[in-house]
């Protein structure tokens, strides 16, 4: 990692990183007493990043080794430099970086069970046994179940100083019951909602996940054998799925700076929420407050430090019904005035740039009256 640090500071980078990443993902799906697929898959490489002439230049390779990485620096130079060249041409603004101190740290995810050390047949007989509680249910003809393990592992180091190698796992199971009306071929279907983790295979043994299963097929009988809702006024109840989804596609995505500022609109959309509005727009009610934290335990996107060597933190981004925060990046935060990084960066694998993506968002409780 040196040597391709140093190769890009002598080409002309006024900052490089680079990282080796190792990517695993694991699932299982069933159906009934049948597996029905199978997924395992890995990759494993590194990307370095730079700025030169004041632009960014990337470039990765599957090959970890010595020699490849000093390569990948040079080309990420090359790409840098006319990357300047263009961004002269348009007038656009040079990357500067929010300053952050150099971190030389470890962190992963706690657990006691790795779920990538767990066997197959393991996790398929708990699939199994799911599925055989929810078919004792009258009226469910049907018990899907899947299981499925994402690992990353990362080392990264910086022409600032910081080293740091982390390790998040994240694993989700879940399975859905359908009941059929075999005299009119009408079916409702009802799923077990356990929130995703970043946790190890001992939060699958903890959940109820067979204990429940009896019940969510029941809920599903209940569902198929209800009246229709009639028309008129009635007091609506939400589950927490619904809340995520109101709170990530409401408060997370607008609050995403880059997609605020349009950078996003070709491909996720932009956002009501622009820089003007910041202090000024009122999002929701006076006694609601939503914070993003990255330190959230168990947290999906919790990590120690971002893919810029941020280390992570928690901000509000509703305070009190009002817009008061953005999620940020070390380039982002000199664009509205501030100072530091959110620590908000993060890449998929290897082979992608860094970029900003959504932190752990969540509503915070209300003060006890």
């Amino acid at each position: 990692m040196g040597r391709a640090l140093a190769a890009a500071k002598k080409a002309g980078a006024t900052y490089a990183d680079i990282r080796v990443v190792r990517r695993r993902f694991e699932s299982i799906a069933t159906r009934e007493d049948r597996v029905r697929a199978v997924d395992l898959s890995e990759n494993y490489g590194l990307g370095v990043r730079v700025i030169a002439g004041g632009a960014w230049g990337f470039a990765a390779s599957s090959r970890v080794e010595a020699a490849e990485a000093e390569r990948i620096a040079l080309r990420a130079v090359e790409i840098a430099q006319a990357n300047a060249r263009i961004n002269t041409q348009l007038g656009r603004r040079q990357v500067l970086l929010a300053p952050e101190p150099a971190h030389v740290d470890v962190w992963q995810t706690p657990m006691t069970k790795d779920p990538f050390k767990i066997s197959l047949e393991d996790k398929a007989e708990l699939l199994f046994a799911i599925n055989r509680e929810a078919m004792k249910v009258p009226g469910v003809k049907f018990c899907t179940s899947h299981f499925a393990a994402l690992g990353e592992w990362k080392l990264f180091a910086s022409s600032d100083g910081a080293y740091l190698e982390q390790s998040v796992t994240r694993l989700g199971p879940g399975y859905t019951a359908t009941a059929v009306n075999t005299a009119s071929g009408e079916f409702e279907s009802r799923s077990h909602e356990l929130p995703p983790m970043q946790a190890g295979w001992e939060y699958v043994e903890a959940a109820p996940l067979v204990q429940d299963a009896r019940r969510v097929g029941e809920e599903a009988v209940q569902k198929l054998r209800a009246a229709s809702v009639e028309a008129g006024p009635r007091d609506l109840i939400l589950s927490p799925s619904n809340l995520w989804l109101t709170i990530h596609e409401s408060i997370g995505h607008p609050t995403e700076l880059d997609r605020a500022l349009g950078y996003e609109a070709n491909f996720a959309g932009t956002s009501f929420a622009t820089p003007d509005k910041l202090g000024k727009l009122r999002l929701c009610a006076p006694h609601l407050s939503v914070y993003a934290d990255k330190t959230t335990p168990g947290g999906l996107a919790s990590c120690g430090y971002d893919d810029d060597g941020v280390k992570t933190g928690r901000w509000d981004l509703v305070r009190d019904g009002m817009f008061v925060g953005y999620q940020t990046t070390r380039e982002q935060a000199g664009w509205i005035g501030e100072t530091a990084s959110r620590g908000t960066s993060y890449a998929e694998d290897y082979k992608s740039f860094p970029f900003q993506r959504m932190p752990n968002v969540s509503l915070q409780p209300g003060k006890k009256e």
